[in-house]
């Protein structure tokens, strides 16, 4: 959905559904414009209740 050139591909969702107990998501984002790095907004959605918790680990990122 979207212009296809910002889009992403999430290669793991582990938090769609609501269990009460921490999960993962890990998003996979290519492009060959360098100057859409580096990535400086993410917009978590659904994320606000009394019980919830958003963190957000930055893991390797390769540059080919």
């Amino acid at each position: 959905e979207g212009n296809s050139r910002f889009t992403y591909g999430v290669t793991e969702d582990g938090c769609t559904s609501h269990t009460g107990a921490w999960g993962k998501t890990v998003i996979e984002y290519k492009t060959t414009k360098t100057s859409r790095l580096p990535i400086i907004d993410l917009a978590p959605m659904d994320v606000g209740a009394p019980d919830q918790e958003f963190g957000m680990d930055i893991g390797p990122v390769c540059f080919l």
